[in-house]
């Protein structure tokens, strides 16, 4: 009589008002299972609201074939679970006994999402496993998350292709979970293992240790280093060569780290940077001092062509210090000396002084996209501090070029290892030869010198955005004869009939002239600057002012013009609006 009872029983039907738990809430709870088909199904409809989330989400779950039939046997098969941002095809597989249990999750073509939209999953389809088992107050536990085929984001990482697997097993005893080996094979990167103490009662990882061996460098940044450093100069990168990396963690403080690079290649996809052949040795020990070294055969730093490179440092817990480092450039090297560097609070601090082995300017130039000059390039730098993303030079740093020197002073740049970082400067050339100058960029000969101020100059992303320039020949008992040719180009600027008329009236027949001064200047605000010369006239100012007979004056008549077209100009030797005046 029970038993015929029992199987009259065609649907169990339930309904929950509100649940309230330290995990969320839940409300509106429908709970049904049909008995009247072959297999029995299950339906749950249900609001629930996680703890961390401020709204409740509709959810419905249901079981196509819904099994019980021993005790602590559970089986949902063909099973859906939909909801506003979730669409998960399941099935469920859980054995539950009084001192272990067991679950496995085949998930299909599952998707998900969250309102932040730092969490998503399409096309999912993998296993989730599960198991422990309970021996004197001690959960011994193992699990597997893999996933076959889909596409996940977890901010900041991207995982956009399948075949990733995450093992892991350990002890739990209240309150300390401990994970004893897990390891997390990522498509193209290669497998990381990890061990951790993690306390339950404060919700803190206290040990932690995690390592990979020969993974692919280039995956090991795609999908881990480049999110973390996408706004800086590290963002846009190629990659290539085999990794090994580990770091520590002990009492939630860091205790080392290395990361070994072998037969590597960066290069800056903005063109900034590159370096090839890289084998580096990159350790941090909080409680030993470490060297680090790093090797590499060639590379480019904004378009100059670096050399085989050696340096050595010795890193100290949070300090950072070098006697000397040698930097191989063009045909010359940049030479650091006094180096150290220091984070406080969080902070980088760092000094350093340096010195310029001389370089070609043939070679500089070339490599800067500059028309080809001659000569050598050499030089010293002051003191150069860094603190707060500021780069601060102490005194001027002063270069020997055109048998003349180049000063730069009050440097600072905001910023400089970021996407957009902003120089300010002062500018001071003094006693250039113009010979040089001139013979340099192929326009005809000025004999004289040459003085210049760039003041209050300030750089946005290393484009001009605001100065007050003005180059001047020099001051002084000098030589000063402009050759014809040069005076052609010059006036080239006002066009051809200027040219034209010189040529007409007997000045053709003098190859140079004298002259008393040539001035150009720029106030840039922006992207506009405005122009002056040596002397103001009521309609534009003198570029060339002449002296004796014959003399040549240059007039200028454009006030305003944009800096790419200025820059074009200079580069042409040529102004419609300028035009010569002889006499």
């Amino acid at each position: 009589m029970f038993y015929q009872q029992a199987y009259a029983i065609s649907a169990i039907h339930i309904q929950v008002g509100a649940v309230d738990a330290p995990a969320g809430k839940l409300k509106n709870a429908q709970f049904q299972v049909d008995l009247k088909g072959v297999e029995p199904t299950l339906k749950l409809k249900a609001e629930v609201k996680p703890s961390n989330e401020k709204s409740f989400i509709a959810f419905d779950l249901q079981c196509g074939q819904f099994n019980t039939e021993k005790i602590g046997h559970v089986e949902c098969l063909n099973g859906s679970l939909v909801s506003k941002q979730i669409k998960a095809p399941f099935s469920v597989h859980f054995v539950s006994y009084p001192n272990d249990f067991s679950l496995d999750i085949l998930f299909n073509a599952a998707s998900f999402t969250d309102e932040s939209g730092l969490h998503a999953g399409e096309n999912l389809t993998g296993q989730v496993k599960l198991a422990a088992k309970n021996s004197q107050n001690t959960w011994q536990w193992n699990g597997l998350i893999r996933w076959d085929k889909g596409e996940l984001f977890w901010q900041p990482f991207y995982f956009g292709k399948a075949g990733n697997q995450f093992e892991i097993n350990g002890t739990f005893k209240q309150p300390m979970l401990t994970i004893e080996n897990a390891s997390l094979l990522v498509n193209e990167v290669g497998k990381m293992h990890a061990n951790a103490q993690i306390n339950t009662l404060t919700k803190t990882v206290e040990d932690i240790k995690v390592s990979a061996k020969d993974v692919d460098f280039a995956g090991l940044y795609a999908v881990f280093l480049k999110p973390m450093a996408e706004k800086s100069v590290f963002g846009n990168l190629d990659v290539s060569g085999k990794a090994d990396w580990q770091f520590e963690i002990k009492n939630l403080e860091p205790t080392s780290f290395e990361l070994n690079l072998r037969d590597a290649n960066i290069d800056d996809k903005n063109g900034k940077f590159a370096f090839s052949n890289i084998n580096a040795h990159l350790p941090w020990d909080y409680n030993n001092a470490k060297t680090v070294k790093i090797d590499y055969k060639s590379g480019h730093l904004l378009k100059m062509s670096l050399g085989d490179t050696h340096l050595n440092a010795e890193i100290n817990r949070y300090s950072f210090t070098a006697p000397q480092l040698t930097l191989p450039i063009l045909d010359g090297a940049l030479n650091f000396t006094d180096l150290s560097a220091a984070v406080i609070a969080d902070n980088w601090y760092w000094h350093l002084a340096m010195n310029l082995t001389p370089i070609s300017m043939n070679e500089f130039s070339m490599a800067l996209g500059w028309p080809t000059m001659q000569g050598k390039i050499s030089g010293q730098v002051p003191q150069v501090t860094y603190a707060g993303k500021q780069l601060v030079m102490d005194g001027a740093m002063t270069f020997n070029v055109f048998s003349g020197t180049v000063g730069m002073d009050n440097l600072k740049i905001d910023d400089p290892l970021g996407v957009a970082p902003r120089l300010h400067a002062d500018l001071l050339m003094r006693n250039l030869d113009l010979g040089d100058v001139t013979r340099t960029f192929k326009f005809g000969d000025i004999e004289g010198k040459l003085d210049g101020d760039v003041k209050n100059m300030v750089l946005e992303n290393w484009k001009p955005v605001y100065l007050d320039a003005y180059i001047r020949t020099g001051e002084g008992k000098h030589l000063k004869k402009i050759s014809q040719r040069a005076v052609e180009n010059i006036t080239a600027l006002g066009g051809e009939g200027t040219a034209a008329a010189l040529q007409r009236t007997f000045l053709r027949f003098f190859k140079e002239f004298n002259y008393d001064k040539i001035g150009l200047s720029c106030k840039l605000r922006q992207d506009v600057c405005e122009m002056g010369g040596v002397e103001s006239t009521a309609t534009g100012y003198i570029i060339v002012k002449g002296k004796g007979i014959p003399s040549v004056n240059v007039n200028g008549f454009t006030q305003k013009i944009s800096l790419s077209d200025l820059l074009g100009r200079i580069k042409r030797i040529t102004d419609s609006n300028t035009k010569a005046i002889v006499k």
